[in-house]
């Protein structure tokens, strides 16, 4: 991307000792004369980063942050604070969000070698299930922001990227000294949270529930026996008042060291609490020319043994049942992506994922990218698949709102990043809690087709609390009917 000051010389490569001050004179002056602000961003290869750990050094000074790792593929990216951000609402929030972003793009001065997914200036988004505003404490439908420091961890490489708005009205000295404050942050981390409180020394008050999820069930059940619906996926919400604030980034290290193949991510922005969880459920992918997405669908709990573990797995992937709403899930996603124009979609071979806990069936969805197609052009069009929401969705949607009685907010909505070459990568929180100052409401779902039974779904939804509830408090404490 050329720089929009086209006199102004930048640095393709910086380091800690790069001296920023000169390039900022001249940033400002051109600034001044043509009476436009701009944003700038810098790009640092650095030695060892932990994103979590940075996190938790700073967790007292950001209200805001996202964080996403996969400890499997080597991969872990957090950001901290606004630059600039947007909230966005309606049906067409992901095609509001796309101009912003391109607009930004524009607008922004870049330095550094920003060749590796994740580096750059990198804009982040936290979209709800809903896509109007649900009022109350509600956060926006959609909310897109360019953080002000950002740390990415690729494989062996570690990066740090900074990112200032620079106007007619800044100062080159403050500026410079913004970013070597953004510098001396990440070069700060000690790493070592001895003091920090423990999650599983804070004590649970008496667990509620949003409503009846049996009850719901049934009454979902009765419409898709009408052939009204093929499948609806309805999810519980249950709420604990705690004693005190649980640590959202001890528990976001459980998570990753207990489930290694997942997406471990927090999500915060200012008075929304903090979500944490660990999800399996990859949205979308893009490298910049392919998108990748996935089905998931199906559960079984893992066996005690190898043997009984491979036939609860074999009988996963071979009954009727399960094979169904799978392939509900696979078709929706072709549909979806077919009316955005990538009819080449490739569909992979189903298999299990197996998880520490849980096991499902997983097949991936490759189609390679057509010009004009924008990776927000596709996840408006997968957003909710029919494993969050149910098909036919404008059948299912208000259906869920319905029998749910409360907004899920970020639960099941989208999160994730998206660089200035169009790469990015995007998860849909779930498994996963809303921690806030003295509350924790858990999260968990199960999709619902002919053959689905109250009994077993209300089952289903506790295997995936009981892996939270392990996690955070170190047993489990569903409540009994």
């Amino acid at each position: 991307m050329n720089s929009p000051f086209q006199s102004v010389m930048l640095p393709l490569i910086c380091d800690e000792n790069t001296d920023f001050l000169p390039l900022f004179e001249d940033l400002v002056k051109e600034s001044k004369k043509l009476g436009v602000s701009r944003f700038f961003s810098a790009t640092f290869e650095t030695n060892y980063i932990d994103p979590l750990a940075l996190l938790e050094e700073n967790q007292k000074s950001e209200k805001s942050v996202c964080y996403m790792e996969k400890p499997s593929g080597e991969f872990s990216i957090a950001c901290g604070g606004f630059v600039t951000n947007a909230s966005f609402c309606g049906s067409n929030r992901f095609q509001k969000a796309r101009n912003w972003s391109d607009d930004l793009f524009s607008q922004t001065i870049i330095c550094g070698d920003h060749k590796h997914a994740g580096t750059g200036p990198t804009l982040f988004i936290a979209a709800t299930f809903e896509t109007d505003n649900q009022g109350g404490e509600s956060p926006p439908p959609l909310q897109i922001f360019l953080p002000r420091w950002q740390v990415l961890r690729k494989g062996g490489s570690h990066f740090l990227i900074a990112n200032l708005e620079i106007s007619p009205d800044s100062s080159a000295l403050l500026l410079a000294k913004e970013l070597s404050k953004i510098i001396l942050m990440k070069k700060g981390v000690k790493y070592d949270h001895q003091h920090l409180p423990k999650s599983k020394s804070i004590q649970f008050g008496i667990p509620t529930e949003n409503f009846d999820y049996k009850d719901a069930v049934s009454e979902a059940l009765e419409i898709i026996r009408s052939e009204k619906l093929s499948k609806i996926v309805l999810a519980r919400q249950l709420s604990y008042k705690t004693s005190s604030e649980l640590p959202p980034f001890g528990v976001a290290h459980s998570l990753r060291e207990r489930y290694p193949d997942c997406f471990t991510f927090c999500l915060s922005t200012p008075g929304q609490g903090m979500m944490v969880g660990a999800t399996p459920e990859t949205l979308l992918r893009s490298t910049g020319s392919v998108f990748e997405t996935e089905a998931i669908a199906g559960s079984a709990p893992r066996g005690p043994t190898a043997g009984r573990d491979a036939d609860w797995g074999k009988k996963l992937l071979m009954q009727e049942k399960e094979i169904h709403e799978h392939r509900l899930v696979i078709d929706g996603i072709l549909r979806r992506l077919k009316s955005i124009g990538l009819s080449n979609c490739k569909e992979g071979k189903s298999r299990l994922l197996r998880l520490a806990n849980l096991q499902h069936i997983r097949t991936l969805v490759r189609s390679n990218t057509i010009h004009g197609v924008h990776p927000f052009e596709a996840l408006s069009a997968l957003h909710p698949t029919p494993a969050m929401g149910g098909t036919p969705r404008n059948e299912a949607l208000p259906l869920v709102r319905h029998l749910e009685k409360a907004s899920r907010g970020w639960y099941s909505g989208v999160t994730g990043w998206i660089d200035a070459r169009g790469r990015g990568e995007f998860v849909v929180p779930i498994r996963c809690g809303k921690i806030t100052s003295n509350h924790l409401t858990l999260y968990a779902g199960a999709g619902l087709v002919e053959g689905s039974t109250p009994e077993q779904e209300k089952v289903e939804t506790d295997w995936k609390l009981q892996a939270m509830l392990e996690v955070i408090t170190g047993e489990t404490i569903i409540p009994d009917e």
